[in-house]
């Protein structure tokens, strides 16, 4: 492998100048004309400061960009205004920087998440109506962004190399490879969901979906990794360290997110739109219509571990999961009050009264089909104060969540366990 890429970069440095970019992925001297405006703009070519070394060294790239939430291992930052890369304005960009300097540089030009936003499953006529329209016209953008790109590549950089990670049927992962100088280009997309480029240095492309610490690891060695990150204190409460968060912004994948999540911190690195691909959303708004428990168990898989589904929330089974070090996936009916409310109390130790008889008979019923739902991971219990801790997928804003036991008891329909 090693030597087609090697050969893949001798022909693209015979056929351009060392150290020029290739002029076909700038403008073609028209004025660039986004195929999804996006807002506000970064009116700057990025493309050339994207292939230079230099800024991956500290990730000084120009333009406006902000921190998201930080995983223990990876400091991710997202552009807040859109830059043109390769030709194209693409819907967002993030730089994950770790070790020596930026890691990846991740250009996602087309998204459906982002593309058709949060709707819900309570539709009116006009709003399908819409909607229908707006697919037409995803698959038209699609279409011509993926044949616009691939051009591009290839004229650039020379025939791309095809290749596939990830041992699951659901989320094995397609990808070409682009080699220009010190860089690998791989080019991602998956069908009438998104397109994305992810620039690495070249030989640090990732070769799997899970990291090697995890994958290379025994069962007692996953054990202890596990185990070591379990936070207890002498009231008796659990609490699960370095826990990543994700943000789900204004896309309909609060269960993809939190699937993710919990994905992310045993072993996945896969992004929460490439769950999203491989759970086979609709492009309608919402989650109707996806195969969440198909890529729920396919996440276990691809970490080698076993899920078990449970229709309620067992203190007990909890409890044993996190003692074990491993968060538990949760999907609960929820109210505007109720959320609020966890929003307000946050990262505090109040001392949570019971429920009165009034506040349980408020809470939305876990057994009504269609009533408003949200995925939550369990991350910690605390006993002493009748609460459970928990993350949402709502980047900062979403950690150390809290909720009496009762009511996680009384609005949860689902519980997803994973365990060695």
């Amino acid at each position: 492998m090693k030597t087609l890429f090697a050969l893949i970069g001798l022909i693209s440095l015979t056929v351009l100048p060392a150290g020029a970019i290739p002029n076909v992925f700038f403008p073609n001297g028209t004025s660039p004309i986004p195929v999804i405006p996006a807002f506000p703009r970064f009116n700057a070519d990025l493309t050339e400061e994207f292939l230079n070394q230099e800024p991956w060294q500290d990730g000084d790239f120009s333009g406006p960009w902000e921190a998201e939430p930080s995983l223990p291992d990876l400091s991710i930052r997202r552009m807040s205004a859109m830059p043109i890369v390769f030709g194209e304005v693409p819907m967002s960009v993030h730089s994950y920087e770790g070790g020596e300097g930026v890691q990846e540089l991740a250009i996602h030009f087309l998204d459906a998440g982002l593309y058709f936003g949060y709707l819900g499953n309570d539709t009116s006529r006009e709003q399908r109506d819409e909607m229908r329209e707006r697919r037409i016209e995803f698959s038209r953008i699609f279409k011509k962004l993926s044949d616009a790109l691939q051009e591009k590549l290839e004229e650039g950089c020379g025939r791309g190399i095809e290749g596939r990670i990830g041992k699951t049927p659901v989320l094995s992962l397609g990808y070409t490879d682009y080699h220009w100088e010190d860089f690998t280009l791989r080019y991602v997309e998956r069908e009438d969901h998104s397109i994305s480029l992810h620039l690495f240095r070249k030989g640090s492309e990732p070769a799997s979906l899970v990291e090697d610490g995890w994958r290379k690891a025994d069962r007692r060695e996953r054990e202890a990794f596990l185990e070591n990150r379990v936070l207890e204190t002498a009231e008796g409460s659990l609490e699960l360290a370095d826990f990543p968060v994700f943000s789900q912004g204004s896309t309909p994948f609060c269960g993809i997110h939190s699937l993710a999540m919990v994905g992310h911190y045993l072993g996945l690195r896969t992004n929460p739109g490439m769950l999203a691909a491989s759970a086979d959303f609709k492009n309608n708004g919402s989650a109707s219509g996806s195969d969440m428990m198909e890529v729920h168990r396919a996440v276990a898989a691809e970490l080698d571990m076993k899920l078990s589904l449970a229709p309620r929330f067992d203190l007990k089974r909890v409890e044993r999961s996190l003692s074990e070090g491993v968060p538990v996936l949760i999907w609960r009916r929820v109210s505007p009050a109720r959320e609020a409310y966890h929003r307000s109390v946050a990262g505090s130790d109040l001392a949570f009264e019971p429920l009165t008889v009034e506040e349980r008979e408020a809470l939305p019923a876990r057994d009504v089909s269609g009533s408003p739902s949200h995925a939550s991971v369990v991350t910690g219990l605390d006993p002493a104060n009748g609460a459970v801790l928990y993350v949402e997928p709502w980047g900062h804003d979403g950690r150390d969540r809290r909720m009496r036991i009762e009511e996680a008891e009384a609005t949860t329909y689902a519980v997803f366990y994973f365990k060695l």
